[in-house]
């Protein structure tokens, strides 16, 4: 069983640029729905045709952002007196912060009064609690994966990674798969510079989270990637990709990227763009690789479907968040090869019958532990941000792998005593 595991703006110009997508109706309740990259991804569409399908008499109006500006644009929304009834918290320290300044409304007392099933959430109801209090239904469960390009094993002549892979043997591989110079360099490997890209590599320690475990979890993981950036230079290096502003879905269906690990979200993405012709490349999943000697694990994100504490349509809203957040939305979204909060048998036999899906990857699906990349708490945003820019420094070579982590330290427990 699967356990898975704020500065405020210019509001009126960035409110006028928040177009609503969808009209709001004639006559009976209209809800104002927030969410992001809906044009772009199609799968919320699909919930919310659906869900006015089954609820003639709500309309929903959808307010729809770039995903890289929407946690910033909602806080100025709802700063600015936006009245945004039901809304998805992007991330655990968008989520955190919507708790600590009351924004969103608790649901235990409606989840009581509708008896609603909890069984399908696993762990993942655990990492929506604070203080024993439920403020959003899981609408994704995302967890990391690897994935890559089988046509560039086969082309070096490598066996395909396996569910078993550790992190030694990916180091390895992607040495293998790194050859040519320039526009025609192969790299085995490709490795982001999201802050959450090294944060998967302590965690998977299995030793504590990011709030309150040991930083030094996160050396080994830290010297490992400068190792394969700046030795191996078998991956871009971390200095070369932040600058570039590359983004990591281009990058791999160019081809030549041997390795990727990404969050599942990106199969639905690779499915999508193949379709589009915008890609042929042949792609396999597996577990990420794990730590030898050490219980597999991986990291991921449950993103929570929210109802604004502010709301005056409550029953309207609460149903929306049910349908969004439960085993009806959950069977859209795994029709449309993205992992949901709720999740039975049934979510995967959808996701095995999708076109374009691997057809030996289902197993890279069963995990028995995923981390939360930051758990459900109110300094998880101001300490999510002090360790990336740790991070960074040790990436770049500005500061040592041993000091950075050492500084964390330090700088965790000035942000804890400024916030008693």
């Amino acid at each position: 069983m699967r356990r898975r595991l704020f500065t405020f703006g210019l509001v009126g110009l960035l409110l006028i640029a928040l177009i609503p997508v969808t009209q709001a109706a004639k006559a009976g309740t209209t809800l104002k729905f927030a969410c992001w990259d809906y044009e772009l991804n199609q799968y919320d569409k699909i919930l919310i045709q659906e869900f006015e399908k089954r609820h003639p008499e709500i309309k929903v109006e959808v307010f729809d952002m770039p995903a890289s500006e929407y946690p910033d644009k909602m806080l100025i929304m709802l700063a600015g007196g936006e009245d945004i009834d039901v809304f998805y918290a992007k991330d655990p320290t968008m989520y955190g912060g919507l708790v600590l300044r009351k924004q969103i409304r608790p649901l235990n007392d409606l989840i009581a009064r509708d008896k609603l099933d909890l069984s399908g959430y696993g762990g993942n109801l655990d990492n929506v609690k604070i203080d024993d209090q439920i403020y959003g239904l899981p609408y994704r469960g995302d967890f990391w994966i690897l994935f890559y390009n089988k046509d560039l094993f086969d082309r070096f002549g490598v066996p395909y990674p396996t569910n078993n892979m550790t992190w030694s043997e990916f180091r390895k591989t992607a040495k293998a798969l790194t050859s040519g110079e320039g526009a025609s360099r192969t790299y085995g490997a490709y490795i982001h510079t999201w802050a959450s890209t090294y944060f998967v590599f302590g965690l998977q320690k299995n030793i504590g989270d990011l709030v309150e475990g040991p930083y030094s979890m996160l050396k080994d993981g830290l010297e490992l990637a400068y190792q394969i950036q700046t030795v191996d230079k078998s991956a871009a290096d971390y200095a070369t990709n932040r600058s570039m502003g590359a983004h990591y879905r281009g990058l791999f269906e160019q081809g030549n990227i041997g390795m990727l690990y990404m969050g599942t979200w990106y199969m639905q993405a690779l499915v999508h763009d193949a379709k589009e012709g915008l890609h042929n490349v042949n792609w396999g999943i597996v577990r990420i690789p794990q730590w030898e000697g050490v219980e597999h694990s991986t990291i991921g994100n449950v993103t929570p479907v929210v109802i604004n504490a502010k709301t005056k349509k409550m029953e309207a809203a609460w149903e929306l968040a049910k349908f969004l957040g439960g085993k009806d939305g959950a069977a859209i979204l795994a029709e449309n090869m993205i992992m949901p909060g709720y999740v039975d048998d049934s979510v995967f036999k959808s996701f095995a019958s999708v076109p374009g899906f691997p057809s030996d990857g289902a197993e890279a699906l069963v995990t028995n532990i995923v981390h939360m990349e930051w758990p459900a708490h109110p300094l998880s945003g101001l300490l999510g941000k002090m360790v990336d820019e740790e991070i960074q420094l040790a990436m770049t070579g500005n500061k040592s792998i041993d000091q950075a982590i050492a500084d964390m330290e330090e700088r965790r427990q000035e942000i804890i005593e400024l916030n008693q």
